[in-house]
């Protein structure tokens, strides 16, 4: 039914309204007196005891052979207990049954039925359902059109949700905080915050109070999009609103939005405030502040608020530890995160894929293979199949110990258990083979790829062109990069890079130049790779007085040396006999607290005197 014909057919019936907030009831069984049966199946209804399938139907089975049948009203404690729970599907098909005995059904029956098909995405279903009621008689309440704009609110369809709003108020059906909370939620989700920040301040125009729902939502939208400072000023007129008080939800979101913004300070604060006024943090609460403190490597805080939600009595979750164990291992401290993962165990909280991944990549990382791959293995002893990340970060630790053809069984396993390789999956391998010079198996690798759909990305472009001047292939890495633009990839500054020193490497000193000059020209900005790179081409091409311009304008243009860069400059200029400007970087390197590697600090002891030396 479109809408247009529902205005219509809500416009005939207008003259039949019973009220526009009752769930309606059958004009039957006015004045009917419920069985003892009826009474108990709606008292066990009533108190949330229907909580599995199974007890629904035991209740559903044993009112159908009831005689003479109870009313609508009791199954509709029934089928509303069982959509409570989601047996969407199972509702709709005991309606059917209802129907067949002779019950006929209600508002509120249409109601439920109506929300069943709206969470099973068929909320066409669900307007024919509202044709159906107004066929009957029966005047759609807001309980009507709140379920039908929930059910287009989930499908993302916010105009025609706010078509059916127009329409519920233009037939006089005054809108509710549910309502109006309902569309900002689906404003918020397809990221139209401040539309849903318009319709929140409209809402005195219905006489709608927002809720506190109707605040959380805008906030964590807000938050979500980095938009703190707002999200802080709508708290603080929250607060101003004596019809809503701030749960401990809406306190999460504003410290979850602080820590990721980096302002721990202003996150502390709102947690102490919240303490204050009595409202106790939660296991969120803790995660969001502990999150925050490990993301800046503040691990004392870190620890801090872990201990204390364990004085508080409040248990951290799976997530808790997910984080710790993440970051410790991102920070290379693996004992640690190893011990939070055993500690795991003795907590009885169970560790889910995340932590087996972030624990064996942490391993991986330094260097703790045999252990990553025992690891990995034992995941399926606690239930658990590895996904595609977990396979990718043990192909890489393969990769990275030189283990190639460990990657390779890994990898092929890997496809035999179903699981589909990613872009990512073939980078890495793609990586190794053309590093170990197996161009054949890389190609072949390639091939596949580009036959099960995967598209290479311009990761994938850089590792071939990489791999194939690594292994002398430099007029195939030419033709590759000049049609590169041919298919829609567009060249980033690591692939500059990747040329660059390619075109060096093969002694091809003109192109490497002018490959340079064309950077800016693409839009490109070079960066401490590309100038550390032309550097060192042109001193060991004897350029000089080139490679000096070069680092003027590297300086000139604010780009910061490494200790890489720092390395090449000293070691030019000692080789080109100018030792006073291999002196002068050797103090800026210091400056910067960089260490010069042994072969400069070999080449500075053969090259200067005792004083020179003396003085440094």
């Amino acid at each position: 039914m479109n809408l247009g014909h529902m205005k219509m057919l809500l416009q005939h019936t207008r003259t039949r309204m019973f009220s526009s907030y009752c769930y309606g009831t059958s004009a039957g069984n006015y004045g009917y007196r419920i069985s003892q049966l009826e009474q108990i199946v709606r008292d066990e209804c009533k108190s949330g005891k229907v909580q599995k399938l199974e007890d629904g139907l035991r209740c559903f089975d044993q009112l159908i052979l009831e005689r003479p049948l109870p009313s609508d009203s009791t199954f509709n404690h029934v089928l509303g207990s069982l959509s409570k729970i989601k047996c969407y599907s199972d509702v709709i098909l005991l309606y059917k049954k209802v129907i067949l005995v002779g019950v006929k059904p209600d508002l509120y029956t249409f109601n439920i039925l109506i929300n069943c098909w709206c969470q099973l995405d068929q909320v066409n279903h669900g307007f024919c359902l509202l044709g159906e009621i107004i066929k009957r008689g029966y005047q759609p309440n807001v309980m009507t059109f709140n379920t039908l704009i929930k059910g287009l609110c989930i499908k993302d369809e916010i105009e025609p949700a706010f078509e059916l709003f127009a329409k519920m108020t233009h037939t006089g059906i005054q809108p509710t905080a549910i309502t109006c909370t309902t569309l900002i939620q689906g404003l918020c989700r397809i990221g139209k915050v401040g539309h849903a920040l318009q319709l929140k301040n409209n809402m005195v125009k219905w006489n709608c109070i927002p809720n506190v729902v109707s605040y959380l939502v805008i906030i964590d939208a807000l938050c979500k999009e980095g938009l703190v400072d707002k999200a802080l000023l709508l708290f603080s007129e929250m607060h101003r609103d004596s019809n809503v008080v701030p749960t401990v939800a809406v306190y999460n979101s504003l410290i979850n939005g602080l820590c990721n913004s980096g302002r721990l300070n202003e996150a502390k604060r709102v947690f102490d405030e919240m303490v204050s006024r009595g409202i106790s943090a939660d296991v969120t609460t803790y995660n969001c502040m502990i999150d925050g403190h490990c993301r800046h490597a503040q691990w004392e805080e870190a620890r801090r608020y872990f201990d204390e939600m364990l004085d508080r009595g409040v248990s951290p979750d799976t997530v808790t530890f997910n984080i710790l164990i993440d970051a410790h291992c991102k920070d290379g401290m693996t004992e640690d995160a190893w011990g939070l993962f055993k500690l795991m165990d003795k907590l009885n909280i169970k560790a889910d894929q995340i932590t087996y991944n972030s624990m064996i990549d942490g391993l991986c990382l330094t260097g703790r293979l045999q252990e990553a791959v025992k690891l990995f293995d034992s995941m399926m002893d606690r239930g658990l199949q590895p996904d595609v990340v977990s396979c990718n970060i043990l192909i890489d630790g393969y990769h990275k110990n030189r283990k190639l053809d460990e990657a390779m069984q890994l990898f092929k396993k890997m496809k035999q258990n179903g699981l589909k390789p990613e872009i990512v999956t073939y980078n890495i391998l793609l990586a190794g083979l053309y590093r170990d010079g197996r161009m054949k198996t890389a190609k072949s690798l390639f091939s596949e790829m580009q036959t099960f759909r995967v598209s290479p990305n311009i990761i994938t472009y850089n590792t071939l062109l990489d791999g194939y001047f690594k292994n002398g292939y430099t007029e195939k890495a030419i033709q590759l990069f000049e049609s590169m633009e041919g298919i829609g990839i567009l060249a980033n500054v690591e692939m500059y890079n990747i040329l660059i020193q390619g075109l060096f490497q093969a002694g091809k000193l003109e192109d490497a130049r002018k490959l340079f000059m064309q950077i800016p020209e693409k839009g490109i900005v070079p960066n401490v790779v590309t100038y550390t790179t032309m550097i060192s081409g042109l001193f060991r091409s004897k350029m000089l007085l080139e490679a000096k311009d070069l680092i003027i304008e590297m300086e000139e243009k604010g780009c910061v040396p490494n200790a890489i860069t720092y390395n090449i400059i000293i070691k030019g200029f000692l080789v080109g006999k100018e030792t006073d400007k291999a002196l002068q970087f050797v103090r800026k390197m210091r400056e910067r607290k960089f260490v010069p590697s042994d072969s400069v600090c070999s080449l500075l002891v053969s090259t200067l005197s005792t004083n020179q030396l003396k003085n440094l």
